[in-house]
């Protein structure tokens, strides 16, 4: 446990005066006339570098990124377009369908009331050959 937590502590360190020493660490950018003059210099210190490097690929990414959106939104653009024509299709059968299913809702219920009279027949039926065989 002990061994662990000083290994830790100095990878700390080390990455510390790694900073530190990086810290202190300037580039000097050099401009050179092809021409007789004088040659200019420029100190850019460590952290520029980093955050210019950083930059330099949070724009690699966005550029490659852009166009896999593009096509993305394309996709579901299209797909949008293909559900919205179902869509129209399946209304335009609706509509031809409809007036059936209507007629076949009226047909059911003169269908279920003439089936209503048929049992009052057939049981004033029963009840006239009840009378009847009594008679005979």
């Amino acid at each position: 446990m002990i061994k662990v937590i000083d290994d830790h502590t100095t990878l700390l360190n080390k990455i510390k005066k790694y900073w530190r020493k990086k810290r202190e660490v300037r580039y000097t950018f050099m401009l050179v006339p092809r021409a007789a003059g004088v040659t200019k210099s420029i100190n850019i210190p460590f952290f520029i570098i980093v955050l210019f490097f950083l930059l330099f690929a949070a724009n690699i990414y966005f550029l490659v990124r852009y166009p896999l959106r593009l096509s993305e939104i394309d996709n579901l653009d299209r797909k949008v377009y293909q559900l919205n024509d179902v869509i129209a299709r399946n209304d335009n059968d609706l509509k031809l369908i409809d007036p059936s299913i209507k007629k076949t809702e009226e047909f059911e219920a003169v269908v279920a009331e003439h089936a209503e009279i048929i049992k009052q027949i057939e049981a004033l039926h029963r009840s006239i050959q009840e009378k009847k065989a009594g008679k005979f």
